[in-house]
């Protein structure tokens, strides 16, 4: 199976890292291109335009951090800041209107309440992505006795 053109939504979580590392091994071996993208969710009263500069310095960070995880793996990529209402609908959109292969989303472990969890946004892009999606869950952690 071979991509050209893969998408890396990131978060600022430490899956993200593994999100890009694979994205990045991917991309070796079919030459594809790599485009991490923060979404910054912009409440419904608020212009979506809107400029939190907290938020703008945070996602940037982010971006800046996947960027150097990309080469230490030896890999490149483009960065992508987005505001939007929902990220889960801006991922998808994003990833019809480039034209992408295959989605690689780094998960944190949730375990609430005994049972495993998907955030809105891992499921949302799960059940509408026209592309496949590939998750990097992030290692449960180990039970202590």
């Amino acid at each position: 199976m071979t991509f050209g053109n893969i998408l890396v939504p990131v978060k600022g979580n430490p899956a993200d890292d593994a999100a890009v590392q694979l994205a990045c091994q991917i991309a070796k071996s079919s030459k594809a291109r790599i485009t991490a993208v923060n979404v910054i969710e912009i409440q419904r009263n608020q212009p979506l335009n809107v400029e939190n500069e907290t938020q703008m310095r945070d996602a940037e960070q982010v971006l800046e951090h996947v960027e150097q995880v990309a080469r230490a793996a030896r890999g490149a990529l483009m960065t992508e800041l987005l505001q939007a209402r929902t990220a889960g609908v801006a991922l998808v959109d994003e990833a019809v209107a480039r034209g992408v292969d295959l989605i690689v989303m780094g998960i944190p472990y949730r375990k609430p309440l005994g049972d495993f969890q998907l955030g809105t946004t891992t499921q949302y892009v799960l059940k509408n992505a026209t592309c496949p999606v590939w998750l990097c869950r992030e290692a449960a952690p180990e039970e202590k006795s």
